[in-house]
């Protein structure tokens, strides 16, 4: 018998999912585009070393909201602009019959770590877009950002709740936090650069409708980072450091520490959903953060699995971040890959602090 990760909290009931939207700006850039850019203002030598990092990582392109041709660039759109693309696709997949769906969101959830300010929220500039009245919440929060928009949602969305329907959508706009310049680029920027995508993602729960369709359950949370440096944070800004010693918040990544924490945090998420009695062949794919192209290969083999049930969209959009599980879920629900009653068993990890969550998606 299988018993759950200490740690591992599940939220008791499912939600049904009402629809999923994404948007990613802009055209796509290509690593050759990003290499030139790189080569043109940093040199041949940085150029080199960051396309070494892009075949390491299996990344061939993403999504950029910066402008390459300068050094510090504005987002363009904005991170606002971004969810407000993402939740009306989300929205209008509802088939809601009102003149404003908008209307019909019981409460508003915003996940990222790249917020168009700190202070108000990015959601409240995302609820003023969209004329949302209602309440809202913002978490900040990377990776597993979903997974804790869910342990809120779930209980909130509980059967005789007056709550109708709660919209949830994470953004990330992390290529704007790297300065194009040899005194800013070293080995750790480099790989944030070739990683890191843009984009939102989005979806609309209803309460669960007893149905086995188009339902989210088993959503788990969990983390083992206590006692362990953080593996990914922003430096500057925040309270506890002020001073932005780079002119800019930037984004610190241990690479070391995390490539050696990433395998655990997936297998605890295993490990969790199996204890609830599923197992792997009870899963039509797995889909997992999309922290880079190789992961086809990677988790195929790390759990036995053919590798044609794996999702992988890292390689064509980076790392998303906040928004990769959203993004990567309404594309697999665009697909046509998936028939009814498919379970996709969703994966997340966060190297923050090492968080790990995600759920069960019944088709």
């Amino acid at each position: 018998m299988r018993y759950p990760p200490v740690s591992v909290h599940f939220a008791k009931g499912r939600v049904k999912l009402l629809g999923s939207g994404s948007a990613l700006p802009g055209v796509l850039v290509d690593n050759e585009q990003l290499l030139a850019v790189l080569e043109k203002q940093c040199g041949k030598s940085v150029a080199r070393k960051a396309a070494i990092i892009s075949r390491r990582l299996g990344i061939r392109s993403r999504h950029c909201v910066r402008d390459l041709t300068v050094r510090v660039s504005n987002p363009e759109p904005t991170a606002p602009q971004l969810c407000v693309q993402a939740l009306n696709r989300a929205i209008s997949e509802s088939n809601s019959s009102e003149v404003n769906p908008c209307k019909e969101i019981s409460y508003l959830i915003g996940h990222t770590t790249s917020p168009h300010t700190l202070l108000p929220p990015n959601i409240a500039w995302v609820a003023e877009e969209l004329e949302h009245s209602g309440p809202y919440m913002e978490l900040r929060q990377a990776c597993t950002g979903f997974a804790n928009a869910l342990q809120i949602s779930i209980p909130m969305l509980a059967e005789g709740s007056s709550m109708q329907s709660i919209a949830i959508v994470g953004s990330e706009v992390g290529s704007i936090y790297f300065d194009i310049s040899k005194e800013f680029v070293d080995l750790e920027q480099l790989v944030n650069f070739v990683q890191l995508g843009d984009g939102a993602g989005a979806v609309l729960l209803g309460q669960d409708d007893g149905s086995n369709e188009s339902i989210i359950s088993d959503a788990y949370m969990g983390h083992i980072g206590n006692d362990k440096a953080s593996g990914f944070h922003m430096e500057g800004g925040g309270s506890g450091d002020v001073y932005c010693k780079a002119g800019l918040p930037v984004f610190k990544h241990n690479v070391t520490d995390v490539r050696e924490q990433g395998a655990a945090l997936f297998m605890q998420g295993v490990e969790a959903v199996l204890s609830r009695g599923y197992t792997l062949n009870d899963f039509d794919y797995i889909l997992p953060h999309q922290v880079n192209g190789h992961l086809g290969r990677l988790i195929s083999e790390h759990l036995s699995v053919p590798k044609s049930r794996i999702i992988v969209d890292a390689d064509k959009l980076g790392n998303l971040g906040s928004a990769a599980i959203w993004v990567s879920l309404d594309r697999l629900r665009q697909s046509g890959k998936l028939k009814k009653r498919n379970k996709v068993l969703i994966l997340g990890a966060e190297a923050t602090k090492y968080l790990y969550g995600g759920f069960v998606f019944t088709c």
